[in-house]
């Protein structure tokens, strides 16, 4: 999808030789070869309609702007507004192409002029003029970049003029304006029209919506910290759990507060009971709480930090930069020659033992590292280099690509167990583990077997094959060889050394502590395939209630951080948590009878996870989960870098919940989902701002909604953002699996690809939304194109097996459930008497018709159009009306999208959708 367009969008040139026909590309211009480093911004700007060349087939890539000229771009981007007064500037006369232009650029602020009374039209721009009309442009637009670039490294940064300091730092970190020969800004030299093609592709790439104010919150201030006084128990890292726990003499340890808080239960009668942490790194965190550990709704067990500072619970270690030496000419031979110079090794053998790789992520500053893999780049259908060695011998496996081999070949035996063969789903990994016993250099056959951790039911099961039924869509990790890509890493435990290829500040290993399992989930996930509950967790709570968390960060841990089960009443506030290696960072899991889980995640912050942020689930099988509230509560957190390593569903995700709220929340940079709430009913998802979210699966949406037919779930005032477009299976939201009840109203989806409607679902609602760019509804479903190919047999085990399996359990619980089948019909009238049959799908109580609904949402795109796809016979069982659709240009609602400028226009009838509140607060 194409990014909000830059502030620059038409250069016109004025002269009249400019009415020759507008060249396509700039091939057409004879002045500017294929290999000049501006030919294809040259090329971008002709094409977009943003540049003409000067007559005669030529461009002159090096010729000069006036400042004119681009004041005059400026003014027409904004409609060619009246100005107020003339500029008053003796060197801008009455009637010139630019007058207004000028007048316009000075009231506004863009410009100043060259004095009090001269702008100087005719006179070049220089590249620090340039940079401070966008700045002043883009302040007023409004469009910002919130950090400042430092221009100290450039050789002539003193050249800068004072007044032109911040905007060249503005222009250097959006990647407006970058270096010329020899590291120079060259701020006082022309600007030439091949720069600013470039700098219009540059500009036109640099922002998205999301620092358009006011669709969404444009800042966010961090609340401050209240100094706790009063405090009954307080800890510091230099403390001692002899010590009776005062300010004067503290505790030393998470373990020693909770047995104090023990001992003050059986005294202290009313209020709440405070633990104050002083800021410091406490260091590991092995926990459990029980039900002696409860607080109560009169008396909640407070743990917080005290003032300043960081309060740090790291289940990891850290390896600096400091500690990475060169390659021992013993080691060179493990990589490929042309890197061994760039690799550096830093000995990690303390951990004892050294973690399998099953357990193991290296973090550093920009998040979750990349092991070294083959193949280093990869996509579908050009990699799949295994193939079993007979047709069901999934764990011998033939290496038939020719490169490999030769890579292979080149092993000692001692390197291959430490390797592992992952499957992938595109670019999504599936933590599904095979280790590679041997490799035969002859026939070339690998031996592969089950790690004891595997973590998905097996590559047989889940059929990851090519088109023609024995290739397995896998990748070769952990091989030292392909260590080839900055800041990629290689184990080898073996030796207990960390190679890193030009390692760069520090990085975080995340380790196990805590070996815990579930209680009673022996059978935990196992019908996607699962394996057994996480073993590891820093703080295991069960039985447990009235706890809250306030204020502490939890980092480098393998498994959970907090894993809580037949919890209630807990609450995290203004925690973070990151560099978590399992699959959640946060799970609850709720099945006692009669009391709601109550869980509530304020303020908080979740930095870098290889799985989930927040998994809860309600244990509760049947309609009995649906008469206790679960009462999840997420509001004002950030969720950034979640689904790294694994192929889990959401950032957030409620499972089996009933009632719950995800509020003004910002998920950025999520590989799949942000939220997912599947079995759920009476949740309400609002006001969050998403922003690059489904970066790395092909499978499922921003926000995912499967398999509940009580549903009743709303979402709205949502701003969706930056979703990737071209896979079949992403998209904005997705009502999945026999979804029912779903709202969807009031939420404004820009560059967001595709909204799936509804799959096998019913009584589904999206309505008064507004759809930004060239993004596509998809009103079909998998079912209605079996029923359309008229195969029943199939549609029925198609629908039992996979796809509306939630509905073959409606039909048992209406038979066996007493009270069922009255809780169905308050919510779905009619439902009970649904026929469930794909042989009689044509009949008119089939349960997929006709009761899902897109009506009267908003288009705003190129051409001016409604995009909603109709596959099959969708049209059957969907009501789609009242939808309007309008151009960027004739669009009665924003002052000018096309170019960026997402402000509402006054007196513009719009869907309530509620921009000041979306993100977090």
């Amino acid at each position: 999808m194409k990014k909000p367009l830059s502030l620059l969008l038409v250069l016109v040139m004025f002269a009249a030789a400019l009415a020759a026909a507008l060249p396509s590309s700039a091939a057409a211009f004879s002045d500017v070869e294929d290999g000049r480093w501006s030919a294809s911004s040259i090329g971008y700007a002709v094409k977009e309609g943003y540049m003409n060349g000067i007559g005669g087939g030529l461009f002159d890539p090096e010729g000069s702007l006036t400042r004119a000229m681009v004041a005059t771009v400026m003014w027409r981007r904004e409609g060619s507004p009246a100005p107020a007064a003339p500029s008053g500037f003796t060197d801008v006369p009455a009637g010139e192409w630019y007058t207004d232009a000028v007048a316009w650029a000075k009231e506004t602020g863009v410009v100043k002029g060259l004095t009090e009374t001269t702008f100087g039209p005719d006179e070049y721009i220089t590249r620090e003029q340039l940079a401070t009309m966008l700045f002043r442009f883009s302040s007023s637009a409004p469009v910002s970049v919130p950090e400042r670039a430092d221009l100290s490294p450039f050789a002539d940064d003193e050249k800068v003029s004072d007044w032109a300091d911040e905007p060249l730092e503005w222009a250097v970190e959006a990647g407006i304006i970058n270096g010329t020969d020899g590291n120079r800004l060259a701020p006082d030299g022309f600007a030439t029209r091949e720069q600013f093609a470039a700098i219009i592709e540059r500009y036109d790439n640099s922002f998205t919506l999301r620092y358009n104010a006011p669709v969404i919150r444009s800042h966010y201030t961090e609340k401050e910290y209240p100094l706790v006084t009063d405090a009954d128990i307080y800890v510091s890292p230099d403390g001692d759990d002899l010590n009776p726990g005062t300010f004067e003499k503290p505790l030393a340890t998470f373990a020693g507060a909770v047995a104090k808080v023990r001992e003050i239960k059986a005294a202290k009668t009313e209020g709440d009971i405070t633990v104050a942490f002083k800021a410091g790194n406490y260091g590991p965190v092995e926990l459990e709480l029980t039900a002696e550990d409860s607080g109560s709704s009169e008396q909640r067990i407070v743990y917080c930090k005290y003032g300043d500072g960081e309060v740090i619970f790291d289940n990891g270690v850290t390896v600096k930069e400091s500690d990475f030496l060169p390659l021992g000419e013993d080691e060179r031979g493990l990589f490929n020659s042309k890197f061994a110079d760039r690799i550096k090794k830093a000995d990690i053998s303390f951990l004892d033992p050294i973690p399998g790789y099953d357990d193991f992520a290296l973090f550093g500053e920009d998040g979750l590292l990349t092991v070294a893999r083959y193949p280093d780049k990869y996509s579908d259908g050009t990699d799949q280099f295994l193939k079993a060695a007979e047709t069901y011998d999934w764990y011998n496996l033939n290496v038939f690509s020719t490169v490999l081999q030769k890579r292979l070949a080149a092993y000692d035996d001692s390197v291959f167990p430490e390797m592992r063969i992952f499957g992938y789903i595109l670019r999504g990994f599936r933590r599904d583990r095979y280790e590679i016993q041997s490799y035969d250099r002859e026939t070339h056959l690998l031996k592969v077997g089950r790690t004891p951790a595997t973590e998905f039911g097996g590559l047989l099961r889940l059929g990851w094959r090519d088109a023609d039924g024995d290739g397995i869509r896998m990748i070769l990790m952990n091989v030292p060889y392909e260590l080839t890509v900055q800041g990629e890493y290689w184990v080898d435990r073996s030796t207990g050394t960390l190679y890193v290829l030009e390692p760069s500040g520090d990085y975080h290993i995340s380790l196990p502590h805590g070996d815990k399992t579930l209680r009673g989930v022996e059978n935990y996930e196992t019908g996607n395939g699962y394996a057994a509950a996480p073993d590891y967790c820093a703080i295991y709570a069960e039985d447990t209630g009235y706890i809250t968390f306030r204020g502490l960060r939890f980092t480098g841990n393998v498994g959970e951080f907090v894993l809580g089960y037949g919890t209630s009443e807990f609450e995290f506030d203004r925690c973070s948590f990151d560099h978590c290696t399992g699959r959640n960072a946060l799970l609850f899991e709720f099945s006692l009878p009669d009391a709601p889980l109550g869980l509530r995640v304020t303020d908080c912050e979740f930095g870098p996870c290889v799985g989930r942020h927040v998994y809860v689930f309600d244990e509760a099988d049947g309609p009995g989960r649906y008469t206790n509230r679960s009462d999840v509560f997420i509001d004002n957190c950030l969720f950034c870098g979640s689904n790294l390593g694994y192929d889990a569903e959401g950032a957030v995700n409620l499972h089996a919940c009933s009632g719950g709220t995800v509020s003004h929340n910002r998920f950025e940079e999520c590989s799949r989902c942000a939220i997912v709430f599947t079995g759920s009913c009476d949740v309400v998802i609002e006001y969050n701002d998403f922003d690059s979210v489904m970066l790395n699966s092909d499978d499922g949406g921003v926000t995912y909604a499967w398999g509940d037919v009580l549903g009743n779930n709303v979402i709205r005032y949502n701003c969706y953002g930056a979703v990737p477009d071209g896979s079949v299976g992403v998209f904005a939201h997705y009502c999945d699996d026999g979804d029912c009840g779903t709202l969807m109203y009031g939420n404004l989806l820009f560059d967001a690809g595709s909204v799936m409607y509804h799959g096998a679902g019913r009584d589904n609602e999206l309505r008064e939304n507004v759809l930004i760019g060239q993004i596509d509804v998809n009103c079909g479903s998998y079912t209605e194109e079996i029923i359309a190919a008229g195969d029943a047999a199939l549609a029925e085990n198609y629908s039992v097996g996979y796809l509306s399996d939630c509905w073959s359990t409606v039909r048992g619980y209406i038979e066996t459930v007493p009270g069922y089948a009255e809780a169905l019909e308050s919510r779905r009238p009619g439902a009970t008497g649904l026929i469930f049959d794909f042989s009689r799908a044509g009949e008119k109580g089939f349960f997929l018709a006709p009761t899902n609904y897109f009506t009267d949402n908003l288009f705003i795109n190129q051409d001016g159009s409604v995009r909603i796809g109709l596959s099959g016979n969708a049209a059957d069982y969907c009501t789609i009306e009242g939808n309007n659709a309008c151009s960027f240009a004739e669009n009665p609602v924003f002052v000018n999208p096309t170019l960026g400028d997402y402000r509402i226009r006054d007196g513009a009838e719009f869907p309530d959708i509620h921009f000041e509140e979306i993100g977090r607060y």
